[in-house]
């Protein structure tokens, strides 16, 4: 899988993939090919997702540290 792939890409082509299984009737093979290939995008996927949501608790988490000092800065 390329390393420069974005998440969209990625997930177009696990799209292309279950279009495939769903409207073509295919050999073993291939299907096993491209069952193992949307295995792989899927885990792409989801460890892309599992990486923003950890930017996104980090700002949270950043963001929460400010305002709390902000309010104790103002309280005394």
């Amino acid at each position: 899988m390329e390393k420069e792939m974005t998440i969209e890409q990625a997930q177009s082509q696990l799209e292309e993939v279950i279009k495939k299984f769903e409207t073509e009737t295919l050999p073993l093979q291939e299907s096993v090919e491209l069952y193992a290939k949307g295995c792989e995008l899927l885990a792409f996927c989801m460890d892309k997702l599992d990486s923003y949501k950890g930017k996104i608790e980090e700002i949270d988490k950043a963001l929460a540290s400010q305002r709390a000092e902000e309010f104790n800065g103002n309280g005394q």
